[in-house]
């Protein structure tokens, strides 16, 4: 359970708790150390994995769930769906359910989801293109007056069996970068991402990366993240020793160019770095899930970079203080201001195996400090809380994918108090 936040001897006592809302349905409001709003699913089902991705922005929440039932006539389900929720007040309320019109069995629509204003993308990796099978797409859904509507369907040029085309995704601005970690250039698996930037109501392809060393198995599309002229994708299985890597691309002219390759100094193969990224300010933050601690195998890591002027300099390797073998720290990662959220989720806390925890570091002059191990008042083993991770603000959304019976759950926290 998540427990008051202290600084010195002094605990913040007096927030509001918000517990058990879910879709359809608020709880009363209660007095409790620290707040949480729990949202789940008005048509739960097993297997749905509501949770397994989310997003933030503003007033909107998105929760991705690969294994949800659409619900269209004569459809057998599984297709996927992303929730929305709108916060009004104290209170997170139903805003929208959005399906594929196309939708299939499998797709796992839903897997990836970005939001930008009333702008939301869902990355379906396995969606049907052409005949292709687990191609991938992302479907870009616009809100209008009060309804949200599919604006388009974006797909890779050349897609391909098994491409993952919309694994990761990414929107800021006019752009909008889609990965396929699974395309084969020259190799299997070696991975593009695909840069996309909207002009006059339509989205329109501007570049394909590809790393410089491309190399089969490197994934490199895992995950993406992008800010203004810079865009970083990483790659978590890339050389050197396969312990993964992130490559940074710069806007020079309407070129984009690949000005940097990053990976840990002591990586060792399957560490997964890279596995997630994000950026905030002037930082780059990279976890690497599957990354040993002295004693602790894949116990996972963090990794942060700082951008200054022309150079990248890595500046810390965040650990969990009480780390230990299997954890996979690092298996999602957000950022806002002077506030570093890492999901582990395959934390067990007491008796509960893999019930999951979200730490906090807090930036103090150059060093970053954990203070805070978060986990659900309701948690129980196995829900795997801190699958998925999104801050906005002073704001996170934790996805608990395998929470209520695999149904899956997604909470709303303060990132800090």
């Amino acid at each position: 359970m998540r427990t008051a936040f202290q600084v010195g001897s002094v605990a913040f006592l007096f927030t509001l708790a918000l517990n058990s809302i879910g879709i359809g349905r608020v709880s009363a409001l209660e007095l409790s150390p620290a707040w949480e709003i729990k949202l789940t699913a008005d048509d739960p089902v097993s297997g749905a994995e509501f949770g397994r991705s989310v997003a933030i922005d503003g007033d909107l929440v998105a929760v991705g769930a690969g294994g949800a039932n659409a619900g269209l006539a004569g459809s057998p389900g599984k297709e996927g769906a992303v929730y929305l929720f709108k916060r009004r007040g104290l209170a997170y309320v139903p805003e929208a359910k959005l399906i594929a019109p196309d939708a299939t069995t499998g797709a796992e629509f839903g897997r990836a989801v970005a939001i930008q204003g009333n702008t939301v993308i869902v990355g379906a990796r396995f969606a049907q293109v052409e005949g292709y099978s687990k191609a991938g797409a992302a479907y870009v859904f616009r809100k209008k007056g009060r309804t949200w509507y599919l604006e388009t369907k974006i797909t890779s040029p050349t897609p391909e069996n098994e491409d993952n085309f919309g694994r990761a995704l990414a929107i800021h601005g006019d752009l909008l970068v889609v990965t396929a970690r699974k395309e084969n250039i020259n190799a299997s698996d070696v991975g593009a991402a695909y840069v996309f930037r909207h002009v006059a109501n339509s989205w329109i392809e501007e570049a394909k990366l590809t790393g410089s060393d491309a190399a089969a198995g490197a994934y490199f599309g895992q995950s993406v993240a992008v800010r203004g002229d810079l865009i970083v994708v990483g790659a978590r299985n890339a050389n050197p020793n396969g312990a993964g890597a992130i490559y940074l691309f710069l806007r020079s002219g309407d070129q984009w160019v690949e000005s940097a390759k990053l990976f840990p100094p002591d990586g060792e193969a399957d560490d997964q770095f890279a596995f997630t990224v994000d950026i905030a300010g002037n930082l780059i933050v990279v976890g690497a899930r599957r990354a040993d601690l002295e004693g602790a195998k894949d116990a996972g890591a963090v990794y942060l970079f700082a951008l200054t002027g022309d150079e990248v300099n890595l500046v810390s390797k965040l650990t969990a203080s009480d780390a230990k073998a299997g954890d996979e720290f690092g298996q999602s990662v957000a950022m806002a201001g002077d506030v570093i959220a890492v999901g582990a989720w395959r934390v067990d806390s007491g008796a509960n195996k893999n019930e999951g925890a979200v730490y906090l570091f807090h930036r103090m002059g150059n060093h970053w400090v954990e203070e805070e191990k978060v986990t659900a008042s309701d948690g129980v083993a196995g829900d795997e809380f801190g699958s998925s991770l999104s801050a906005f603000g002073n704001i996170m959304v934790i996805g608990a994918h395998f929470a209520n019976s695999t149904a899956g759950a997604a909470y709303v926290m303060p990132l800090e108090p």
